[in-house]
């Protein structure tokens, strides 16, 4: 008896908490952002009431935000989670059916076909796992409980709600990521809003239903958020020749290669033209594993700044051209 009235009490805590968290039409911040969109986006008060007054704090997307796998997990086995067997099957299928359209988006924006394909199976399995949370709750959820990041998803709701009145969405009915990305590329309400394109010519932007739109969006968002490099490298294999330690480095390409010699590393090919790169070391079970990032390199990680993700994208293309 005792251990059942003992949780009967921990589930109404909880039940408590979350109610005070998702009544966000009491809280200051939440009025002013409502002030905010009225005013300068003519938003109706009433439909924003209505909305965020539905939003429910989503403790999950706070927890999982919080334990992102760069940092906590080695290459080896993020490479087996992103680039496996089952996922190179899915994409072979993917590219029978599209094969046209992506070679279609590498004409246009010079962007690899096996890049799109590759972007598109990391994020979403090609379509099969887009997500399972209302984007307005996981946009309010980090936008007004997760003070780390509030600005930015503050930004990311205003984009969300401009999206939906001029795509003519249901912002109540979208569902996405725990960010609050969306469709086959899971792009966020920014993105969706400045790099998506009706690549079907169908007259509608649609990239959380059409596999078409999805491509052209992702190759538009890589040549122009992320001036993609035709004809350029995204990475290649390094070895330690004096070297057995992590390399602290950016995204952005700095060195050239007569600097390789002070890292104690030797590229595995000649670099072309004398890029310059940036040094990349993946963590292993046991050493590094190193590689040199060039400006494409650079340009992937306008997708996700990790640079785990960017060497699954990168591995993954490398095993899906064959299919091209």
């Amino acid at each position: 008896m005792n251990q059942i009235k003992s949780k009967l009490v921990f589930l109404l805590a909880i039940f408590f908490v979350q109610s005070i968290h998702s009544d966000y039409l009491a809280r200051e911040e939440v009025s002013d952002f409502i002030d905010y969109m009225n005013e300068k986006h003519d938003f109706d008060r009433d439909l924003l009431n209505n909305l965020l007054g539905e939003a429910n704090h989503q403790e999950r997307v706070i927890r999982i935000m919080n334990k992102q796998p760069e940092g906590t997990m080695t290459w080896e086995r993020y490479k087996s989670i992103m680039v496996n067997d089952s996922r190179i099957s899915a994409g072979e299928v993917f590219i029978e059916q599209h094969k046209s359209d992506l070679l279609r988006a590498e004409s246009v924006y010079g962007v690899p076909a096996e890049i799109i394909a590759s972007i598109i199976g990391i994020e979403t399995r090609y379509g099969r796992i887009k997500g399972n949370i209302r984007v307005i709750d996981s946009l309010a959820t980090l936008a007004f409980d997760y003070p780390r990041r509030s600005k930015f998803f503050k930004t990311q709701l205003e984009e969300f709600l401009l999206l939906s009145r001029e795509e003519n969405l249901a912002p109540d009915q979208i569902v996405g990521s725990i960010a609050g990305a969306m469709g086959y590329g899971q792009f966020m309400p920014d993105s969706y809003r400045n790099y998506a394109v009706d690549f079907d010519n169908d007259g509608t932007r649609d990239i959380l239903n059409n596999p078409v739109d999805a491509i052209g969006s992702v190759a538009n968002f890589l040549s122009k958020k992320g001036k993609w490099k035709p004809n350029t490298p995204v990475a290649i294999r390094a070895i330690a020749v004096n070297q057995d330690a992590p390399i602290k480095s950016s995204f952005k390409p700095y060195m050239t290669s007569m600097e390789l010699d002070k890292l104690g590393l030797q590229s595995t090919e000649s670099i072309p033209g004398n890029l310059k790169f940036v040094p990349i070391s993946l963590d292993l079970s046991e050493g590094y594993e190193y590689w040199l990032g060039f400006d494409n390199y650079q340009s992937i990680s306008r997708y996700n700044r990790s640079k785990l993700y960017v060497m699954a994208v990168f591995e993954f293309s490398n095993a899906l051209s064959e299919f091209f």
